[in-house]
């Protein structure tokens, strides 16, 4: 856990403006904001966020923010505790559907529509307006889209094994006597936090198997979880466990210590999200990214759905309910800042990318970013589970259930009975 204070002057400049480049102004008293981020500070994937901070702070030279920053399953477990004794800060992370729903369903996030012009809206891709409250509401600006599935490939390695980029799950681990004999792991991932496995596999493995019509009738209770594509889902992981792809402990690793291995050039291949790209870039070699490619999860016996990934809006801050007068304002300058066409465009510069309309053409992007704009523009998107299930069901019994079933102490439709019998009881999609 880290704290950082920074310092901004408030501006006396209209909303709209907020949303451009803005202008210094160094009238107005000093504003004072709690915020509470997920954000790891060490990690390059983060190495935007000094410099963004840094632009907000020459505009807005006169609000306050005091930061306290938690990454991981530890940030949620403060925040539940926050929210529950009824005491959030004025600015936090939020995700748009269940993930936060411990927030969302107490009605503790502003709705931002009453800031929303059309004009502003019309600078970001539509999708990100859908509902992502009962009654309409919107309570994120998403920077950007989190694909959760993607499969990074080390050419150089695969080069001096002789292998190819395989077209399918079985030739893949059909892959792996050769690269386990040269002392590599074959896919790296890393399982520890226990929301890998759901976010980056079972969801887009589920979209594979059953489809998203299917996962939409699941939702309402017209079909089960029990149901054979579910269930061929996690039997799925449970055989990339079974034929050794993943390195041995993958239930100890966490994330940083998978992506490193593979930047330590100890893995041919290696699972994680799209957004992981900005911090290889940062911790590769620039010989070593320079042979860095990204593809599609190879395509897995009996799909249904051909080569899709899994997607839901990335988090992104957002404002306390309750934030009224001169805090409310200081708040939307910076939410208002950050997101907008400044902050999109420091974000696009290190590699991300962002919801907002650019000019992409004026970036020096690299061949790794480009490669996954082109993926990601030729996939279809399931769902990501914890984005649209409860939380208290994904996270309690569903994530650690998809580690039993790894190490197998569970069976595939042993998890997936209970998950559904828990689903039925308690999760609120079951009873809309």
């Amino acid at each position: 856990m880290k704290k950082a204070v920074v310092c901004i002057l408030l501006l006396s400049c209209a909303l709209g403006t907020a949303f451009g480049r803005g202008a210094q102004n160094t009238a107005g008293e000093t504003v004072t904001l709690r915020a509470y981020s997920q954000l790891e500070l060490g990690n390059p994937q983060y190495e935007y966020w000094p410099v963004t901070l840094d632009a907000f702070a020459k505009a807005y030279p006169n609000i306050k923010i005091e930061w306290e920053y938690v990454s991981g399953e530890q940030f949620h477990d403060k925040f539940q505790a926050m929210a529950a004794a009824g005491d959030i800060p004025d600015l936090f992370t939020c995700y748009a559907g269940a993930r936060s729903g411990y927030i969302l369903n107490r009605n503790m996030v502003k709705d931002l529509r009453p800031y929303l012009t059309d004009e502003i809206k019309s600078h970001y891709s539509p999708s990100i307006w859908d509902p992502q409250g009962p009654n309409g509401e919107i309570y994120i600006i998403s920077p950007n889209m989190a694909v959760c599935t993607v499969i990074y490939v080390n050419t150089k390695l695969q080069q001096q094994l002789g292998l190819s980029m395989p077209r399918t799950l079985d030739e893949m681990i059909a892959q792996v006597p050769a690269i386990k004999a040269a002392g590599l792991t074959p896919l790296m991932f890393g399982n520890k936090g226990q929301w890998q496995a759901q976010s980056f596999l079972l969801s887009m493995l589920t979209d594979r198997m059953a489809g998203k019509a299917w996962f939409d009738r699941a939702r309402a209770g017209t079909a089960k979880f029990t149901d054979r594509g579910f269930v061929d889902s996690l039997a799925v992981i449970k055989r990339m466990v079974d034929t050794q792809l993943f390195p041995a402990g993958v239930n100890q690793l966490e994330g940083p210590e998978a992506w490193g291995a593979f930047v330590q050039n100890n893995a041919v291949y290696l699972l994680d999200a799209g957004w992981r790209i900005a911090a290889l870039k940062g911790a590769a070699p620039a010989e070593d990214y320079a042979g860095y490619q990204v593809a599609a999860f190879p395509e897995v016996a009996g799909e249904v759905t051909r080569g899709s990934s899994a997607a839901t809006l990335g988090e992104a801050l957002a404002m306390n309910a309750n934030l009224t007068g001169a805090k409310a304002d200081a708040a939307w300058k910076f939410i208002s800042f950050i997101y907008g066409e400044t902050g999109m465009d420091i974000l696009t510069k290190y590699g991300v990318t962002t919801t907002y309309k650019l000019d992409y053409s004026k970036y020096d992007l690299d061949h790794l970013t480009r490669q996954y704009m082109d993926l990601i523009g030729s996939q279809s998107m399931g769902y990501v589970i914890d984005a649209v299930m409860d939380g208290e069901g994904v996270n309690n019994l569903l994530n650690p259930g998809i580690q039993a079933v790894m190490m197998g102490s569970k069976t595939p439709q042993q998890l997936a009975a209970e998950y559904e019998a828990w689903v039925a009881a308690n999760d609120s999609n079951r009873k809309r």
